[in-house]
C-alpha cells in the first residue's frame, strides 16, 4: 500500500506503534500460525522458482523463506541489536540525513546501527561485519547491490562470505532496483541465496521501487516517501525487538560520504539529462556509483547523501 506523501510518515509511525501494541499484548498464543501450504505464514509467501520471469506478482508483496519460521525477526533473534549494512540507499536512513531508521525502530526496542556509505561496492559489507560483529549484533538488514561491478561470480563470492559470517543470525536482505539491465545479475544471486538459507528474510525492493513516486529522477535513490515505504516494509519483517528491550540509536562508524574524485573524464552521464553525472568507483572494476540528484519540483525534504 502506498500512502499519500502528506500522510505517509504519520502512517508509518502509526504502523510502528501498532507493532509495539501487538508485541505488548501478545504471548506465545499470539504468534502467527501457518495458514497455507507448508512453509508459509499468513501474509507471507515462499520464494518461487528464480528462473521465472519475476520474483513476485508486481504488487510489491514481501516474501520470506524457510519452513515453519516465525513471521518476524524479533521473534527469533537472541537480542535487540540490529545492524544495517548498505550503500547510499541505507545511508539515507541514518541520523546524518533524516534519521528515519532510528526514529521508527528505537520505539520498537531495537538498538540500531546504520553502517552505510555512498558509492561503495559489496566489499564494504565485509569491512563492516569485520568491525561491527564483535560488538555483539543479533540481527542484520542488508542492501548491497546498487554499486555492482558487473562481475557476478565475484559478487556471489562476497555475498556468500558476508552471509556465512552473519549466520545464524536472522538477516533481512533486499533486492536492488534494476536501474540498469545488468542489476538483474545481482538480484539473481540474492534470490539464489535466499532460497538456500533458512535465516534470510527476503524483501523485494526491486518490485516495490517500481511504484510511482518512490525514487528520485535517477531511478535509484528513494525520496522521502520511498524511505518511509522501505522502512514500513522492513518493520513488517523485523517486528518488535525481543523483550526485555531498551531501544537506542547507536553511532555509525562507517559514514564516509566524500564525493568520489580522480574519475576518468569520459564516463557517460546519467540517462536523465537533468541528473548529475554518473561516476565510477575507482576501487572496483566497473562499479557504478551515481551521484545524488535533487528533484527541483518535489516538496519532500532531501534525504539523500550529498554528491
Amino acid at each position: 500500500m502506498i500512502f499519500p506523501s502528506v500522510n505517509r510518515r504519520c502512517a508509518v509511525a502509526l504502523f510502528a506503534a501498532s507493532m509495539i501494541a501487538v508485541s505488548a499484548c501478545g504471548g506465545d498464543d499470539a504468534a502467527p500460525q501457518p495458514s497455507g501450504p507448508l512453509g508459509t505464514v499468513a501474509g507471507v509467501g515462499v520464494v518461487p522458482d528464480p528462473s521465472g520471469p519475476d520474483l513476485l506478482d508486481g504488487g510489491g508483496v514481501v516474501t520470506t523463506v524457510g519452513s515453519g519460521r516465525q513471521l518476524t525477526v524479533g521473534e527469533v533473534a537472541d537480542g535487540n541489536k540490529v545492524l544495517f549494512i548498505g550503500d547510499s540507499i541505507f545511508a539515507s536512513l541514518s541520523r546524518r540525513f533524516n534519521g528515519i531508521a532510528c526514529g521508527l525502530l528505537v520505539p520498537l526496542g531495537w538498538q540500531v546501527s546504520v553502517e552505510a556509505e555512498r558509492g561503495k561496492p559489496i566489499n564494504l559489507g565485509l569491512d563492516i561485519i569485520d568491525k561491527k560483529l564483535p560488538q555483539g549484533f543479533d540481527a542484520a538488514v542488508l542492501f548491497l547491490g546498487t554499486n555492482y561491478g558487473r562481475d557476478q561470480a565475484k559478487y556471489r563470492e562476497m555475498l556468500r562470505e558476508i552471509l556465512d559470517t552473519l549466520a545464524p543470525r536472522p538477516v533481512i536482505i533486499l533486492t536492488a532496483t534494476e536501474y540498469k539491465p545488468y542489476i538483474a545479475e545481482v538480484n539473481e544471486v540474492i534470490l539464489e541465496e535466499a532460497a538456500a538459507r533458512d535465516n534470510l528474510w527476503l524483501l523485494d525492493w526491486r518490485t516495490i521501487s517500481r511504484s510511482p513516486g518512490l525514487l528520485w529522477k535517477d531511478g535509484i535513490h528513494p525520496v522521502a516517501d520511498g524511505n518511509e515505504e522501505m522502512m514500513k516494509r522492513i518493520i513488517e519483517m523485523l517486528g518488535a525487538a525481543p523483550a526485555p528491550a531498551d531501544g537506542k540509536c547507536l553511532p555509525s562508524e562507517f559514514a564516509d560520504d566524500t564525493p568520489l574524485t580522480n574519475l576518468p573524464p569520459d564516463q557517460p552521464s546519467s540517462s536523465d539529462p537533468g541528473a548529475s553525472t554518473t561516476t565510477i568507483d575507482p576501487g572496483s572494476s566497473t562499479t557504478v556509483a551515481p551521484t545524488t540528484t535533487a528533484s527541483p519540483n518535489t516538496s519532500n525534504t532531501t534525504t539523500l547523501p550529498p554528491a
